[in-house]
């Protein structure tokens, strides 16, 4: 089926990419990563009412779905603008709704005290089997105040919540230096704030994939545009080395790989915000699709730079060092292809 955008989509889109042009350009997004202090990022988010997006307006959200969700991300993917707290929140609100735990859920979406899923960063959402223990790669960790960690019942999902002091906190230094995420040990003792249905805690898995998905591909547009402006300025034996025949394929390449992952990302987000009863595979198409194909945009970008992309004064590296991480966030390419051969056979 087609999907396009509304006009309220449309008129989101603008808006975003508009705040972004005036307020995290590169040049700011490299100072806030120089300094090690992203809290300048997430600030922005919530005074943009960002947070609240994907949540119903009674329960102190901005009202949309997942499409609305998906405009946002990639947005704020193709300015790699920092956000792994907003995308924490974003994921857990809706959940926390769910379970009846509306006060945490507002506080999140207004992006005052901000609870996230306490879940490893690197594998798709998912519950645990009890509440103690470590986890890795905790997306917003750093800048959370409350941490809910969904323990299986069952056919259900029990959320327990505990306070940032509770826990201690690992933060982790990647090369993508526009991420927060951190490795904490529960230390303290949570309490229940709730029950969901088990595919609740699916829906925020499907909703991961998709916007990181929809992140990869904002990264990967940027991309686009940078390298073709470019080899059509670079000369080399007098004339522009985009006239090359190589380029020229490598370019389209790009293209086409861009085109695609557009689909899938809509696709999916739309699949995930009606609740059809494949979402959860359309999710990870979309993220298998968009993601293996933004690194392949990202090497061809950086080599038709030169390298040059890569060093930390060029603009480049940041679209590119955000491509890579959203590879492997919530799951890689890999291991959504296996969950959908899972879900076939």
């Amino acid at each position: 089926m087609r999907v396009d955008w509304t006009e309220e989509q449309e008129f989101l889109r603008e808006a975003v990419a508009g705040v972004v042009a005036r307020e995290a350009q590169f040049t700011t997004v490299r100072a806030w990563a120089e300094g090690g202090d992203l809290a300048p990022a997430d600030a922005l988010a919530a005074r943009q009412g960002w947070t609240g997006i994907g949540l119903d307006e009674d329960v102190g959200g901005q009202g949309g779905g997942t499409l609305e969700l998906a405009v946002l991300a990639e947005q704020l993917g193709r300015g790699a603008v920092p956000w792994d707290l907003t995308l924490a929140a974003l994921l857990a609100a809706p959940v926390l709704a769910h379970a009846g735990a509306v006060d945490l859920a507002a506080s999140t979406a207004e992006g005052e005290e901000i609870a996230i899923l306490a879940v490893d960063g690197r594998a798709p959402i998912a519950a645990r089997s009890s509440v103690d223990g470590s986890l890795r790669h905790v997306v917003g960790a750093p800048g959370a105040h409350t941490f809910v960690i969904p323990v299986a019942r069952g056919d259900a999902v029990e959320l327990f919540a505990i306070a940032a002091s509770g826990v201690t906190l690992t933060p982790r230094t990647l090369v993508d230096r526009t991420r927060s995420l951190a490795d904490i040990e529960i230390r303290g003792e949570a309490r229940s704030v709730g029950t969901v249905p088990a595919a609740v805690l699916d829906a925020a898995a499907s909703a991961a994939a998709v916007l990181v998905a929809a992140d990869a591909l904002g990264a990967a547009t940027r991309l686009l545009e940078e390298t073709t402006k470019y080899v059509g300025e670079r000369k080399q034996f007098g004339v522009a080395v985009g006239s090359f025949q190589a380029v020229k394929h490598a370019a389209a390449e790009m293209l086409v790989d861009v085109e695609a992952s557009r689909s899938a990302v809509m696709h999916g987000a739309w699949a995930v915000g009606a609740g059809e009863p494949d979402a959860a595979r359309h999710a990870s198409i979309a993220k298998a699709v968009a993601c293996a194909a933004a690194v392949r945009v990202a090497d061809k970008a950086l080599f038709l730079h030169g390298a040059v992309g890569y060093t930390w004064e060029h603009d480049l590296q940041f679209p590119f060092k955000r491509i890579k991480s959203d590879a492997l966030l919530f799951g890689s390419p890999d291991t959504h292809l296996d969950r959908l051969a899972d879900a076939l056979l």
